[in-house]
């Protein structure tokens, strides 16, 4: 009886051991995924500005030009949750069509021209959206200043997250399953030479 109640409170310390490690792991993982995925999205909302900023210029009358927006189908579809804008320090803003009759509230912010700046802002239908922007100078008679940003709707990332995370915590909770097993069968296997000790003091008895 001392054994086997020995045995079960070993292998319940072992299984919250396990448990509580497997449970940090997966939040460090979902955390690591996030952070990838996001970082991917960057990189895509980057490749977006470099082709607005090559389309973008300063016509003759001083208008500002959008002549080749980004490739891609999303711009044109309204709400897609993948928007772009351009606007000078004249005020004259330009939107692409998926953006509708809404404008990015971009916050108050002087990057540096060249420097690449993040945000997350409320969009249209009130989602969350990641915009990257940076300011690009022309020339057209004088010097103007155009910011660029282009954003796409966070659901993106969030949608992933939650996929991984129910993989994850599958996957887990397998991982949980296999190792309390192991930890079951290593402790018996380690408290056999106990049990001989007890019943050979018994038997002396």
């Amino acid at each position: 009886m001392m054994a086997g109640s020995l045995r079960l409170r070993l292998a319940l310390g072992g299984m919250i051991a396990v448990v509580v490690a497997l449970a940090i792991a997966g939040v460090g993982l979902n955390l690591l995924f996030e952070r990838h995925v996001r970082r991917g999205l960057v990189e895509d909302l980057d490749v977006y500005l470099r082709q607005l900023a090559s389309g973008v210029n300063v016509a003759d009358d001083g208008r500002l030009a959008v002549d080749r927006a980004p490739a891609d189908p999303r711009f044109a579809d309204p709400l897609s949750g993948l928007y772009w804008q351009a606007g000078d320090d004249a005020g004259q803003l330009l939107r692409s069509r998926s953006l509708w009759d809404s404008v990015l509230p971009l916050p108050i912010d002087d990057p540096a021209p060249g420097a690449l700046h993040r945000h997350e802002l409320q969009g249209p239908a009130g989602a969350t959206l990641l915009v990257v922007e940076r300011r690009v100078q022309l020339t057209a008679g004088t010097a103007r200043q155009i910011r660029l940003a282009v954003a796409a709707d966070m659901a993106r990332i969030t949608a992933a997250q939650r996929a991984f995370a129910a993989d994850l915590a599958f996957a887990l909770t397998v991982l949980a399953a296999v190792l309390g097993a192991a930890a079951w069968v290593q402790i018996g296997l380690g408290l056999r030479p106990l049990g001989r000790v007890r019943r050979a003091l018994h038997f002396q008895h």
